[in-house]
């Protein structure tokens, strides 16, 4: 029976970190820190094929026209000729309703002047995003007909692969169609510090859509295929397991509360100034931490309100309190005092000394050696300890910053 991964001694993400383009709301960058060296490029890489090649779409791939018999012509008393035209099309975003997988849009014109997308006859199962999209120009009044066959597919399909049913009109023209919606995917890797390692990997992952679905969106399915394509590995033979926790009130949430307890703090992204300033107090642990309430950890010896503010930020992604008791009975770890929750947040004139820490872990700073420093965000609502479930304490989540104008740039 399958329990839980030996992850003992692996470093992984505190967090993800999202930040939207003002300019642009689809497009977004997303962080994730720390990883084990390497790790970097073996995520961004997956992601980034997935995002290109494999989400599914609605595109056109095939349309009639009236004076249209191949692609290699113009149009009598139309300004652009059959190329440019299709290259509109390929331009044009549409979505089409889940339950319907393939439609046929109707287009007429008998006026001269510019004909647009929204111009195109209304489909209850076809949405245009962009409807001003120009798709051709007719030069003087006249009737023009035609109609854009429009499908659901993934990535990029030629013209020719795209099959012709018998029953279509033979002047019917196939074209390439971008399924994808996904216009940019890119990564970076850089380093980050956890504790006095500063050669960990930090992921900037950076997509940009063309609205038919959210950055966010496009991120997580394409992380559900791969991790769908993944599990055939992974029900191949047996996964190195830890021993299961023993069965009774709450074993699996205590193995997971002591775990993340025992935790050095030169692991869990505090600055190298916090983590000294803490072990000359004989605080080694988040065990130890957590005793401590907030205007306690005021009189130990060089914490400020900075430093102050990265240990709140620490306590909230872990879903830990100032002030915390513990009580163990029978083998098990019980909290008997919740203590009170982060109040303190980061300063916002923070110095160098958290942004030449090289991106501590979960902060959202710039990287090593002073860098130009991301925009700072609110940290998430302080939470009580809970069981996460899963993977255990370590699992990333999810955190939705505010925007910002100069983000993902």
């Amino acid at each position: 029976m399958i329990t839980t991964l030996d992850l003992t001694g692996l470093v992984r993400p505190h967090l993800v970190e999202m930040t939207k383009r003002e300019d642009n709301p689809n497009a977004a960058e997303f962080r994730l820190q720390p990883l084990e060296r390497g790790y970097g490029y073996t995520l961004g890489n997956s992601l980034r094929r997935m995002l290109l090649s494999s989400l599914r779409g609605a595109a056109v791939w095939a349309f009639r026209l009236d004076g249209v018999v191949h692609e290699h012509q113009t149009i009598p008393g139309v300004v652009e000729d059959v190329h440019q035209i299709i290259q509109r099309l390929k331009q044009l975003t549409l979505v089409l309703a889940p339950d319907v997988d393939d439609a046929v849009l109707h287009i007429k014109r008998d006026r001269a002047g510019a004909v647009y997308a929204r111009d195109i006859e209304a489909h209850g199962a076809v949405t245009i995003v962009n409807p001003d999209q120009l798709l051709f120009t007719l030069q003087d009044d006249r009737d023009v007909a035609g109609e854009l066959y429009v499908n659901k597919g993934r990535g990029y399909v030629e013209a020719e692969q795209h099959p012709v049913d018998r029953t279509m009109p033979v002047d019917v023209v196939r074209i390439d169609s971008i399924y994808n919606p996904v216009r940019r995917a890119n990564f970076t890797v850089a380093e980050t510090r956890v504790g006095q390692r500063t050669d960990y990997d930090r992921l900037t992952l950076t997509v940009e859509t063309n609205g038919t679905i959210s950055p966010e969106d496009a991120v997580a399915y394409a992380a559900a295929l791969a991790q769908e394509h993944f599990r055939f590995f992974v029900d191949f033979g047996k996964v190195p397991m830890v021993a299961a926790q023993p069965a009774g009130n709450g074993g699996a949430a205590t193995g997971r509360l002591r775990e993340l307890l025992a935790r050095s703090i030169d692991d869990v992204g505090l600055s190298v100034r916090s983590v000294n300033s803490l072990k000359n107090s004989n605080i080694r642990t988040l065990g130890d931490l957590v005793e401590y309430r907030e205007e306690d950890l005021l009189k130990v010896k060089n914490v400020g309100e900075k430093a102050l503010g990265e240990i709140a930020d620490l306590l909230r992604r872990e879903g830990l309190n100032f002030g915390m008791k513990f009580e163990e009975t029978e083998g098990e770890l019980s909290v008997t005092d919740p203590g009170l929750a982060p109040q303190t947040q980061t300063s916002e004139a923070e110095p160098e000394e958290l942004g030449g820490a090289g991106g501590t872990g979960g902060t959202g700073t710039a990287g090593t050696g002073g860098a130009a420093r991301q925009p700072r965000h609110q940290p998430v609502p302080a939470r009580p300890y809970r069981d996460h479930g899963g993977e255990g304490e370590g699992a990333a989540t999810l955190r939705r910053a505010p925007d910002h104008a100069g983000a993902a740039r």
